[in-house]
């Protein structure tokens, strides 16, 4: 039986736009940035964002056009075991966002510091709140939010299993930058904090 091919446009559209999401903030995609605009590379971080934000707008404006058939409607008490993994990845994403710095994450205080005629000053890293329990606490609630967000179609499912895969791979690749920047205190952190879910004490971290 052939793949409809609006179902293989979910496939490379959704893979498309995680290779561009994840490109421009790239050690070397960043650099080259700072060599060619010495002067505006700290703008970099708010039009990431706003690049970001607008191409996935689009997609899924896109994918909102294409016919769908549903495949799983969580049913009766899956309902609630829907409603319970979004719950779940809502307070990950605030608890995240109380140990993260949310002004520097949008891009807005390298804004105002380039405003201010100053260099934007480097991130300090800390381990507090959600971070000292799990290390990816935006990245699990992703997970949780692309599992239980809306009754499953064909559609979403080629999307979701997409975007799955680009957590578990970005997350990788996040590590290896935050090691590359941190060095020996990230590795230490590593040891000591798992990266998506708590474990048991004496239990080995990923």
């Amino acid at each position: 039986m052939a793949v409809p091919q609006h179902l293989i446009w979910t496939a490379v559209l959704t893979t498309l736009w995680c290779v561009g999401h994840s490109v421009p903030i790239t050690h070397a995609a960043r650099n080259r940035v700072r060599e060619l605009f010495p002067r505006y590379h700290a703008l970099d971080r708010i039009l990431y964002v706003i690049y970001s934000t607008a191409t996935l707008a689009l997609l899924f404006a896109w994918l909102r056009t294409l016919p769908e058939q549903t495949l799983w409607d969580w049913p009766g008490i899956w309902r609630w075991l829907r409603w319970a993994g979004i719950f779940e990845a809502a307070l990950l994403f605030w608890l995240g966002l109380r140990s993260y710095n949310g002004r520097t994450f949008l891009g807005l205080t390298q804004l105002r510091e380039f405003a201010a005629g100053k260099e934007p000053q480097a991130p300090v890293f800390k381990a507090t709140g959600i971070l000292a329990v799990i290390r990816h606490p935006w990245y699990t609630g992703s997970l949780l939010f692309l599992t239980f967000c809306l009754p499953i179609t064909d559609v979403n499912l080629v999307w979701r299993l997409v975007m799955v895969a680009y957590v578990l791979v970005g997350t990788d690749l996040d590590e290896r930058k935050l090691l590359a920047e941190w060095g020996e205190a990230y590795a230490t952190y590593r040891q000591e904090v798992p990266r998506f879910f708590p474990l048991p004490r004496g239990r080995k971290k990923s």
